[in-house]
């Protein structure tokens, strides 16, 4: 397993341990719905998809230790957009946000013939309210008190 797999692994399975003590579910965070989304809306209405997209990862996380891909979760856009019936064109920008709010971090895995991209869930979010509206002012290069999107 290489170096930057071993420790977002490590990082996701110290956040999950600190969510469960034992059992083979994914905890849902109360603060997905609480706070996450309620700010991730406040760019996007759309952004309460990501609800179903984090879940969907979660339920697809690898949970076998030996395995390179350990505690990371890697269908393919067409399986995610298949099986959640989230647009195609919806599933980055929704994972750009989980990441943004500080619930999946994300890395590409070239080792096959083809590129993979690996979402580590990270089972709760460290960041505040106010690095969360700074990573999502740089994502959608304004902030959703501007009168940037009136202006369009």
């Amino acid at each position: 397993m290489s170096k930057q797999f071993r420790a977002l692994a490590e990082e996701a399975a110290h956040k999950k341990s600190t969510c469960l003590d034992r059992g083979h579910y994914a905890p849902v965070p109360h603060d997905l719905f609480r706070r996450l989304i309620p700010i991730a809306r406040e760019y996007d209405k759309g952004n309460v998809h990501m609800a179903a997209l984090y879940t969907y990862l979660l339920a697809m996380v690898n949970g076998q230790p030996d395995n390179d891909r350990y505690m990371s979760a890697f269908p393919s856009v067409q399986r995610i957009a298949d099986e959640t019936g989230i647009g195609r064109n919806r599933i980055k920008p929704l994972c750009d946000v989980l990441e943004a709010v500080g619930l999946v971090k994300s890395a590409m895995d070239y080792t096959s013939n083809k590129r993979d991209k690996l979402y580590y869930p990270q089972y709760y979010s460290a960041l505040t309210d106010e690095e969360i509206r700074a990573n999502l002012d740089v994502l959608y290069g304004h902030s959703p008190e501007s009168d940037l999107p009136n202006a369009l």
